[in-house]
């Protein structure tokens, strides 16, 4: 007998409660009418596996590719080797409701550093937690900082560069309430703003979904400010 035997001694997840698992129904941002070209040389990772918040992954993604942006989605090698069925299937969320997927681009272990202009990080509820334990990456991120490469990370994703021990003491940050202890502990210096850009660390950190406009405008804005390194 199995652990999934389990479930058969609890009530099952219906009506007005299923409906409320979907948590917090944001505003979604409008950055108005879009430049098709402005990032059109650029080329960026968004890095995540199962549970990230859908508009964290969604709005990003889609502000990016709308102006341009080759955007992969990267994710853990056994989303690929241990679900054929679904290979490469990443399962998002919103809050607890998982009701929707999307197919990453490639796995971790097949991504190459010097392939992107930046590198996203994003947070969700188990998503950061099985990123911050896979060692390729930690490594990937961590090579991504010794390379000078801008890394974005919004809400929970702050715990995955913790993790990866990439950032030195004093590299201004921000994230999700529930994380700043942690952020602190581990040497960051936390601010509340919306937005924080540390432009010597190259890492631009965000609060959580109601932060993703000014998110992605200072994403954007970053990639512009040095030479695409992926279109030379």
């Amino acid at each position: 007998m199995g652990t999934h035997s389990l479930s058969a001694k609890y009530n099952s997840v219906s009506g007005a409660l299923k409906a409320s698992l979907t948590g917090t129904d944001y505003q979604l941002p409008d950055f108005g009418a879009s430049d098709a070209e402005m990032l059109i040389g650029r080329r960026v990772a968004l890095v995540t596996t199962h549970g990230p918040e859908l508009p964290e992954f969604d709005v990003p993604l889609t502000y990016l590719r709308e102006r341009g942006a080759v955007v992969d989605v990267v994710t853990q090698d056994w989303l690929f080797d241990y679900q054929p069925e679904a290979a490469g299937m990443v399962v998002l969320a919103q809050w607890l409701a998982v009701d929707v997927c999307a197919r990453a681009d490639m796995r971790i272990s097949d991504a190459n550093v010097d392939d992107y202009d930046a590198v996203i990080i994003i947070g969700g509820a188990w998503n950061p937690i099985m990123l911050r334990s896979d060692p390729a990456v930690l490594r990937f991120i961590r090579e991504t900082k010794s390379r000078g490469v801008l890394i974005a990370s919004i809400c929970h994703g702050p715990q995955v560069l913790i993790s990866a021990g990439a950032f030195p003491s004093g590299t201004d940050a921000t994230g999700v309430d529930d994380i700043r202890l942690d952020m602190t502990n581990a040497g960051f210096n936390v601010l509340n703003d919306p937005v924080v850009y540390d432009e010597v660390q190259s890492l631009l950190t965000s609060r959580n979904p109601e932060t993703l406009k000014e998110f992605c405008v200072e994403l954007g804005k970053g990639l512009l400010k040095t030479p695409s390194r992926t279109s030379k």
